[in-house]
């Protein structure tokens, strides 16, 4: 489903001057405000943005003579732009009104600081355009990492988020996490409006984290940082002993340390969830235990060779 203009004038409050096509899509998250082609400079001009009219560019538009005024927002307005926003509640220009009717733009008006109304649109363009797919799990920040548990259905993903957040850590969402790739190496994970806060645990249905644990026990959305898959505990399986390497799950073009953890009953699902996350922060800060284990066995040979 597109994302369109109508939907952003609302999520932003923005008051409309003149309403352009209604299913307007916007597909750029980059903003730019038009400056040097309101002088006629449109060499590296990208269609297809939102531009905002800030007080430089509304001021430089009131100084120009009405002739040139009407030709620079003219030309401004015959390309494909997506939308205008004039900014700071600067004066709306009859002639730009005329120009959005003549090319039935929507052009609208906000109080907003212009830098800030800038940035938070490209931010929030960033990560509602961004690449995303839909993965049947449940993503929880434990201790600053965001550990996406996954599994078949029936293996207590779900439960095992309940006792991490009774550990005190952070429900993100759960059955469905919604991944979405932001930057070249960045992976955030959220979940959608309608499970929002809620978990499912058999037995009991479905109960709202929010409600039962506060604030502190949800958030919105966290960078994926680690897969941890459980799965039914099998004598056969070759589960990793040491450590040294992290296997690798691809999600977007992005690899991802994936851990197999076998589930049998007695396991402490949370706890071992809870070393593992810290296990993965001391790997980002380059603390090995293997090369701590390396130098013991090492030290130990030396002894014994004495």
């Amino acid at each position: 489903m597109a994302f369109t203009v109508e939907r952003l004038h609302s999520l932003f409050n923005l008051k409309i001057i003149h309403a352009g096509p209604i299913n307007e899509p916007i597909v750029d998250h980059e903003v730019e405000r038009p400056g040097l082609r309101l002088a006629g400079y449109y060499n590296y001009f990208q269609p297809n943005r939102i531009q905002i009219l800030g007080k430089s560019e509304c001021s430089y538009l009131s100084c120009m003579p009405q002739n040139e005024r009407i030709h620079a927002i003219n030309t401004l307005l015959s390309h494909p732009v997506t939308c205008i926003i004039v900014a700071n509640n600067n004066e709306t220009l009859p002639e730009l009104l005329d120009s959005a009717i003549k090319f039935n733009k929507w052009l609208f008006r906000t109080p907003q600081e212009t830098s800030e109304l800038k940035i938070d649109l490209t931010l929030y363009l960033q990560r509602e355009l961004a690449e995303g797919i839909q993965i049947h799990g449940t993503l929880v920040d434990v201790y600053g990492v965001g550990v996406l548990i996954t599994g078949q259905s029936g293996i207590g993903k779900s439960e095992t988020a309940l006792s991490l957040i009774q550990n005190n850590h952070i429900l993100i969402s759960d059955d469905s996490v919604i991944i979405k790739r932001l930057q070249s190496d960045f992976l955030v994970g959220m979940g959608s409006e309608i499970t929002k806060d809620l978990l499912e645990i058999r037995g009991i249905g479905i109960i709202n984290i929010r409600s039962l644990y506060g604030l502190r026990a949800v958030r919105s959305d966290k960078k994926l940082d680690i897969i941890i898959n459980l799965e039914p505990w099998n004598e056969t399986s070759d589960y990793e002993r040491v450590g040294e390497e992290y296997e690798k799950q691809e999600i977007l073009g992005i690899m991802i340390p994936f851990i197999r953890l076998p589930v049998r009953p007695g396991r402490a699902l949370a706890s071992i969830i809870e070393a593992a996350a810290i296990n993965y922060r001391q790997r980002e800060m380059n603390i090995s235990t293997i090369t701590l284990l390396d130098q013991r066995i090492s030290n130990h040979a030396n002894l014994q060779s004495k």
